[in-house]
C-alpha cells in the first residue's frame, strides 16, 4: 500500500471469493419415471422371499447409472439404487433396480432405542455404501457386508483376490497367479501355540505380533472390515497381538478366523476384535477362539471381557459361551459356589456372570438367604443331551473348545520381563 500510494494509486481491494452456488433438486415425482430418487428418500422395496413377495420399508442411500445395459432404452428408468433396509443390520444393504422399488406400502414399525444406537452411528457417507462385492480367498467366495478402507486403486474391481497364505491381495486373477507362482508362505507369520485334531478338521492357532509383521495383520483388519459393522480400522498394529486360526490343509495352514488382543490393556480386555469368516461359520470356530482368549487370561491369572461395543452376531456367540461355561461349572459342583468363585473358575468378569446368571434365570433372592444360585436338573439335562447330539454327528465339521492341555503359551508381559532381565545380566 505505501508503494502504490508514492505513485499515486489505489491499493485495490481483496478479491472477494464467489460462494458455490449449490444445485437445487427439483421436488421429486414418482409419476416421472425418468427423474432419479433423491438420495436420503424413504420409500419401498418389493423383495421375493422362499414362497411369498415382501413389501419392506428403505431409505435411499446412494444411487448410480444402471450396470446391466451401456443405454437406457427410451422410456425406462436410467438408474439403481442402494439401500437400507429400515431396522434391520446394514450387512443386509444391497443395490436394487428400479422396478423393485415401490412408493406405497406398509407403515415401518418405529425403531427401538437400541436399534437406534445400533444402525444410526455412521458419521461419514462413504461408509455407508460397501466398495466390493465380494472376496475370494482360495476356493471361496464370499459376498462382503460393510464397507471396508482399502487403497482406492482397487475401487474399480467387484470382487478382490487374496493370497490365502500371505493374504496380499489383487483385482484380477492373472495378478494372484502370478504371485501365487512366487510366494513361499505356507502358514502365517508367527509362533505356533496350538494344534488340534478334531471333528474331520485340523487346526492350529499362531500368534503373530503386529509390530513384526504389520503388514499381514493390516490385510487381516482390512478382510474383518468387511465383516464387521463396529470394528474401527486403525493402521497402527503395533500395540496388538493376533491369534490367527488356521485349518491345516495338505497345502499349508489356511485362516479361517482371529481374535485380537492388545499387549497391555488398561481396562482388562482379553479381545479387541474377533472374525469368523463367513465361508466357515456354523463349526464352531467362533466359540473356540472365545474359549482361546479366557485361556490365556487364565494364564495371566486374571478376568477378562471384549471390547465393546461387540456385533450382534458376537453378542450372541458371547452369550452362548457364557451360558454353556457357567452351566458346566455349576452341574460338576455339589458344595455352595459365590460370584466370586465363577469368576476365578471362569476368568469372566463379575459383570458378565451376573449377567449371564439373570439370563439363565437361575440367580434368585429370599429374605432368609439373601441372593442365591439354583441350577435344575432339566436344564442340566437339556445342555447334556444337546452337547451329546452334536458330538455324535460324525459327518460334520465340527471344532471343540480349546484344550488347555495342548496350549503352549507365555503371557506377553511375563516374555518382555525376561528379555530386560537377559538385556540386564549381559
Amino acid at each position: 500500500k505505501k508503494v502504490l500510494k508514492r505513485k499515486g494509486q489505489k491499493a485495490a481491494a481483496p478479491r472477494k471469493k464467489k460462494k458455490e452456488e449449490k444445485k437445487v433438486e427439483p421436488p421429486y415425482d414418482p409419476k416421472d419415471i425418468k427423474m432419479p430418487i433423491p438420495v436420503d428418500h424413504s420409500c419401498w422395496v418389493e423383495r421375493q422371499g422362499a414362497s411369498l413377495k415382501h413389501i419392506l420399508p428403505v431409505k435411499i442411500v446412494e444411487r448410480r447409472a444402471r450396470s446391466d445395459v451401456k443405454e437406457v432404452p427410451e422410456g425406462e428408468h436410467a438408474f439403481e439404487y442402494y439401500v437400507h433396509f429400515e431396522g434391520m443390520d446394514r450387512r443386509m444393504d444391497t443395490w436394487v433396480p428400479f422396478s423393485q422399488v415401490r412408493h406405497e406400502g406398509p407403515a415401518p414399525k418405529p425403531p427401538d432405542d437400541a436399534q437406534k444406537d445400533h444402525h444410526d452411528h455412521h458419521g461419514d457417507d462413504v461408509t455407508k455404501v460397501r466398495n466390493f462385492q465380494e472376496i475370494q480367498i482360495g476356493p471361496y467366495i464370499m459376498p462382503t457386508w460393510y464397507f471396508s478402507p482399502f487403497p482406492i486403486e482397487y475401487s474399480r474391481h467387484d470382487r478382490l483376490l487374496f493370497c490365502e497364505f500371505c493374504l496380499d491381495f489383487f483385482g484380477s486373477k492373472i495378478e494372484l497367479e502370478r504371485h501365487m507362482r512366487k510366494c513361499t508362505w505356507t502358514h502365517p507369520p508367527g509362533n505356533e501355540i496350538y494344534r488340534s485334531r478334531e471333528t474331520n478338521i485340523d487346526v492350529c492357532m499362531f500368534e503373530v505380533d503386529g509390530k513384526k509383521e504389520e503388514k499381514y495383520t493390516q490385510n487381516i483388519c482390512y478382510i474383518a472390515k468387511l465383516f464387521l459393522e463396529h470394528k474401527t480400522l486403525s493402521f497402527n498394529t503395533h500395540p496388538f497381538l493376533f491369534y490367527v486360526l488356521c485349518q491345516v490343509t495338505p497345502k499349508g495352514c489356511v485362516m479361517v478366523g482371529y481374535f485380537s488382543k492388545e499387549k497391555f490393556s488398561e481396562y482388562n480386555y482379553n479381545l479387541a476384535c474377533i472374525c469368523t469368516l463367513p465361508c466357515h461359520q456354523k463349526k464352531g470356530f467362533g466359540k473356540f477362539l472365545i474359549s482361546m482368549s479366557y485361556e490365556l487370561s487364565k494364564l495371566e491369572g486374571r478376568t477378562g471381557s471384549p471390547e465393546t461395543p461387540i456385533s450382534d452376531l458376537g453378542q450372541q456367540a458371547y452369550n452362548s459361551y457364557w451360558k454353556k461355561t457357567l452351566i458346566e461349572v455349576l452341574a460338576d459342583r455339589s458344595d455352595p459356589v459365590t460370584i466370586l468363585d465363577l469368576c476365578k473358575i471362569t476368568s469372566m468378569t463379575q459383570d458378565n456372570v451376573t449377567q449371564t446368571l439373570k439370563m439363565l434365570d437361575i440367580l434368585h433372592y429370599d429374605n432368609r438367604e439373601g441372593h442365591h444360585i439354583a441350577i435344575p436338573d432339566s436344564m442340566v439335562k437339556r445342555y447334556r443331551d444337546k452337547k451329546l447330539k452334536i458330538e455324535s454327528n460324525k459327518e460334520r465339521v465340527y471344532v471343540r473348545p480349546c484344550d488347555p492341555r495342548k496350549l503352549r503359551w507365555y503371557p506377553f508381559h511375563a516374555r518382555e520381563m525376561n528379555k530386560r532381565d537377559r538385556k540386564r545380566n549381559e
